[in-house]
């Protein structure tokens, strides 16, 4: 129950629950026992306790891709917020809503050096990896500053935030606090005259193609580019973000880019519908990708449009609100060019089909989600692992900070208690959150660990033996027994080495519930060959 003096902390803690706000990762230190104790005395947001703060950061942004809502941090102050920072920056590149909450030192001492402990100054670290960073310097100002973070979060292009709250003023009786209300979300007005251009060029199109970004998805455009799609009679291609927005099992549905789907179709689009995607380094190999040189890019951020390739119409729009008035303004159906392609193109896959992966789809249930950690393995899954619907595939896609994997599943894992949650680690990746082990065991989660085991930093090597004339220098990697520490965190651990014994390790974990790890020893030997 909130006392009848409130504290700074409790006016942070209401103005977080209204915020919607029902979960917070972290853990207490010794700048934010009072914001512990005001989020006990509430009750209305439960607290999951991490063993490392870049996990809990990880956790935070897994929590937010699934749900598509902010997912919390709190950290102590210091260490504690620098900890955390990997994962907003995380956060920051794959444009994911998630807020850090950190305590920092007395706030009449804040900018003096003067060897209060973990004092920093963590808004000038911060500031670069977040749309809104803020220091409270009175408990009055606390319910804006939530509005004010929530507000860069959720409006526009989703991205972090952070509030850094002084020890002494969330101790301290809070006093009056004034009412704040978050103003209502900002958009951009639809511009009729690129409405009627884009329907123009899309019925001009010979083979129409639609490429859909994280964006599509943030925006809530599923339905409105499946629509299009059919209304088109045309394929969809996705970003790892986008993954799944269209059921990839459908024979529209290229999947990723670089998938063998995508690589027959794309040279024969003569018109490119980009929705919601930046056209990342990573996705377009480096500025290989040959995107069709009539370009439509529809994108909330309007600093990205024509960044790296050439629009010939670029919108800054909401994409389901562009995207529906386009489907209203555009006549029916128009025979294309795609008819003829499409049963070949949807029987394409790469060479070497990996076992792994098809075990994986054929035993997980369609709903599953799925987190992958940078690994030689994940990186087939973009292309070969198919995803049936949004918000349900994930990787570290642009910022890549190895480890996010197994943290980030377990943010989901707490969020979708009754659904399946996966996490795909290499060994190297996986060794750098494994503590997390005693998250998952602490909640009993639904979750599966699968660590793809190969001895080394399999990335890594393979860009020495391209790039360095196989000169290997620090990749080979000596690792525990990861069956037998799961197990010492109280986890179930098995070993599987083929696809039968992997097919039922994969179905006991799943029969029996809760967490669960699957050491998978090296397949992909060649790499090193």
């Amino acid at each position: 129950m909130i006392p009848a003096s409130p504290t700074g902390a409790d006016v942070l803690v209401r103005s977080l629950y209204e915020m919607g706000v029902r979960v917070i990762f972290g853990m207490p230190g010794s700048h934010t026992v009072a914001i512990y104790d005001a989020l006990h005395r509430h009750g209305g947001i439960r607290t999951i306790l991490i063993r490392n703060e870049q996990a809990g950061s990880f956790a935070a942004d897994g929590y937010a891709r699934v749900t598509g809502k902010p997912g919390v941090i709190c950290t102590t102050a210091g260490p504690g917020a620098t900890n955390a920072l990997t994962g907003i920056a995380e956060a920051w590149g794959d444009s994911t809503p998630v807020l850090l909450v950190t305590g920092q030192v007395n706030h009449d001492r804040l900018h003096l050096e003067c060897g209060n402990y973990h004092e920093i100054d963590l808004e000038g670290i911060l500031r670069p990896c977040t749309k809104y960073v803020g220091t409270a310097m009175s408990n009055a100002a606390i319910p804006a500053m939530v509005a004010n973070a929530f507000a860069a979060m959720t409006h526009g292009r989703p991205r972090p935030a952070a509030l850094v709250l002084p020890q002494d003023l969330m101790a301290m009786p809070a006093g009056e606090v004034p009412d704040f209300r978050m103003e209502s979300s900002w958009m951009p007005e639809l511009d009729l005259g690129a409405i009627a251009r884009t329907v123009a060029l899309l019925r001009e199109a010979r083979m129409p193609i639609i490429l859909a970004g994280g964006g599509a998805v943030w925006a809530d455009a599923g339905d409105e580019i499946r629509e299009l799609a059919i209304r088109l009679d045309c394929a969809v291609m996705t970003t790892l973000n986008g993954k799944g927005i269209v059921d990839e099992r459908s024979p529209i549905a290229l999947g990723h880019a670089r998938s063998a789907r995508s690589r027959i179709a794309l040279p024969l689009a003569d018109v490119m519908l980009a929705v919601g995607c930046r056209f990342t380094e990573v996705f377009t190999g480096f500025r290989k990708l040959q995107v069709p040189k009539r370009l439509i890019q529809i994108d909330i951020d309007a600093g990205q449009i024509g960044m790296n390739y050439p629009a010939e119409i670029g919108v800054c729009a909401d994409a389901k609100k562009y995207l529906r008035a386009i489907l209203n303004a555009l006549p029916g159906a128009k025979p294309n060019g795609w008819a003829e392609h499409l049963e070949s193109i949807a029987a394409a896959r790469l060479q070497r089909p990996e076992w792994l992966i098809d075990v994986l789809r054929a035993n997980l249930p369609d709903d599953a989600v799925v987190f992958t950690d940078a690994s030689e393995m994940a990186y087939r899954m973009h292309t070969d692992f198919p995803a049936y619907e949004p918000r349900s595939f994930f990787y570290p896609s642009n910022y890549i900070a190895l480890g996010w994997g197994f943290p980030a599943a377990i943010g989901a894992a707490i969020a979708l208690p009754d659904r399946v949650v996966v996490s795909f680690s290499g060994d190297g990746g996986f060794v750098m959150t494994c503590q997390e082990l005693a998250t998952a065991a602490r909640y009993k989660l639904n979750l599966i660990a699968i660590v793809h085991n190969d001895s080394t930093y399999g990335a890594i090597k393979n860009l020495q033996r391209i790039r360095n004339e196989s000169r290997y220098h620090d990749t080979e990697l000596n690792n525990p027994d990861f069956v037998t520490l799961a197990q010492a965190f109280g986890v179930p651990g098995c070993r599987a080495s083929d696809a039968q014994s992997f097919t039922l390790a994969l179905q006991e974990a799943l029969a029996r519930g809760g967490p669960a790890l699957i050491e998978v020893p090296d397949t992909w030997r060649y790499l090193r060959e």
